[in-house]
């Protein structure tokens, strides 16, 4: 027996009466490869359901998720939909308990006396499940939206509005009254048809605030800003590092801009002016109104 190196691939083999052999331990070692490389299993397969809920009174709408996107929707007066798609977030999740879920999805309704309040989701009871949430609801609902990770979408539903988000973006138009939505890390937008008080916050993203008409507090440890409306109330508008882009067109208000290590630029007429740096401008715009407080960190600031 003698060693050869066989032609096609350059690997050691022995050779037994004339014949050449590739290595016995080259064949456990390329099928525990094959073994490393083969799934584990799939996930259980994604199932849906759908239910109803005829409304005689106004609506309480509350919905929480550990993970998942929220949609929320116009419907019509007296009726809730809701349809939801659960999918396994990991192998912990069989097929059964997904059409468990399916068939029994977690939606609990009560009434008060002037009220139907409904509670769709949770936050604790769902570990290794995913639920996307599609919701069509009443315009006049009020609502409030929970998601551990995941996006919060809202059209046009609810006069007063609290999303909070740990890990996601929040798109919220067409809302009237209260608004209040805050996203631990994820970007953030609101536009208003109608008056109403406004905080939006982040610890990390831009923030995207049009058409309002009222109170605002606006903050981000990390990102722009833009706003625009009418300051109907006085308005904090705060970031850390980013830019912020205020549009106010002809409203007035008194303004106070400053910007800690960047520039503050007007393309308004800045009247009775107490402060006119290139870091630090103050004074009334179209003869002066609610305050509005504008600070940077780092960044600029852009009035227009």
């Amino acid at each position: 027996m003698r060693i050869v190196e066989t032609p096609f691939t350059g690997w050691p083999a022995f050779k037994i009466a004339g014949r050449p052999t590739r290595l016995s331990v080259i064949r456990p070692i390329f099928a525990f490869a094959l073994l490393a490389l083969a799934p584990l299993g799939a996930l259980a397969a994604e199932q849906n359901f759908t239910k109803t809920i005829s409304l005689r009174d106004r609506l309480d709408l509350s919905i929480a998720s550990g993970a998942g996107t929220i949609r929320v929707s116009r419907g019509p007066a007296g009726r809730l939909t809701v349809s939801g798609h659960v999918r396994a977030n990991d192998w912990h999740a069989t097929d059964d308990r997904l059409r468990d879920i399916a068939a029994n999805p977690p939606i609990q309704q009560d009434r008060t006396l002037d009220r139907t309040v409904v509670r769709i989701g949770s936050t604790e009871e769902l570990a290794h499940v995913i639920i996307d949430y599609e919701i069509e609801a009443p315009p006049d609902c009020t609502i409030q939206a929970i998601a551990g990770a995941g996006d919060i979408f809202d059209d046009g539903v609810g006069e007063n509005v609290r999303f909070s988000t740990g890990s996601g973006d929040i798109h919220a138009i067409g809302l009237n009254g209260h608004v209040a939505v805050s996203s631990n890390q994820g970007n953030i937008e609101v536009e208003l048809s109608g008056q109403g008080e406004v905080s939006a916050t982040s610890n990390s993203g831009n923030l995207e605030l049009r058409d309002l008409r009222g109170a605002l507090r606006a903050a981000t440890g990390a990102g722009s800003i833009q706003v625009s409306g009418v300051p109907a109330g006085d308005w904090s508008v705060q970031t850390g590092k980013g830019n912020i882009e205020l549009t106010l067109g002809k409203a007035a208000c008194a303004i106070d801009a400053q910007a800690a290590a960047g520039l503050v630029h007007s393309d308004l007429h800045i009247e009775a002016a107490s402060a006119s740096g290139p870091h630090h401008l103050a004074g009334m715009i179209n003869g002066g109104g609610h305050n509005v407080i504008l600070q940077v960190g780092e960044g600029e600031i852009h009035i227009l």
